[in-house]
């Protein structure tokens, strides 16, 4: 091996393996309280052949409080409060309630949500790759036998921030192959956010859905 290829590789300092990138998201989780983010979510139906994809943005406040905003293409609100599920529906006027379930999923990685993925999941470093432009880890994640048939999900993949240790991006599998990827966008951690943004505001005449 010369000199200078010795040299690259003790400047490009470790190679990362799947244990240090899960490391670095339970220390980053651990310090997470409040986070902040625009998405962009695309659907896609394998067996219909069809994409859909939303926009909106994300709030999460340690612990247990999630609200994603949809704005387009039709407008909705989810909000998990307390364990509880709520989805909001303007357009049909109805209220969708229940025990909260794989929705937590969504911000896997995040927060308390980064911790113990070892345990569940049997985790692969698949590599690197941009999203955005922001250099990201790319770890694959795979139910234990154990986990398999309680979660929504049958693979979760994650783009991990390389300098926040933070997801910038998710893909979540279902068991039939539907798949969905959301990529997170302008990310603000630990601001103000106020507690009444996680209760639901329902305007009169609105149907509840248990």
């Amino acid at each position: 091996m010369s000199c200078l290829i010795l040299a690259a590789m003790l400047a490009a300092g470790p190679a990362a393996d799947a244990a240090a990138v899960l490391k670095s998201l339970e220390s980053a989780g651990r310090a997470l309280k409040t986070m902040k983010a625009s998405f962009v979510e695309t659907k896609v139906l394998v067996l219909l052949n069809e994409k859909q994809e939303t926009r909106g943005d994300v709030l999460l406040q340690v612990p247990g409080r999630l609200r994603w905003n949809y704005a387009a293409p039709q407008p909705s609100a989810m909000v998990i409060k307390d364990g509880q599920f709520s989805r909001y529906i303007p357009k049909s006027k109805q209220v969708f309630r229940g025990q909260a379930r794989g929705e937590a999923d969504l911000l896997v990685g995040f927060g308390p949500g980064a911790a113990g993925l070892g345990k569940k999941y049997e985790v692969t470093l698949l590599g690197e790759e941009a999203v955005g432009g922001t250099p990201a880890y790319v770890l694959d994640l795979k139910p234990r036998p154990e986990q398999a048939s309680s979660g929504l999900f049958s693979g979760i993949r994650l783009w991990v921030d390389k300098a926040r240790s933070i997801p910038v991006q998710t893909r979540l599998t279902e068991p039939t192959g539907d798949h969905t990827t959301i990529r997170f966008e302008g990310v603000v951690l630990n601001g103000p956010v106020a507690a009444s943004a996680f209760d639901l505001k329902l305007p009169s005449g609105v149907e509840e859905v248990k």
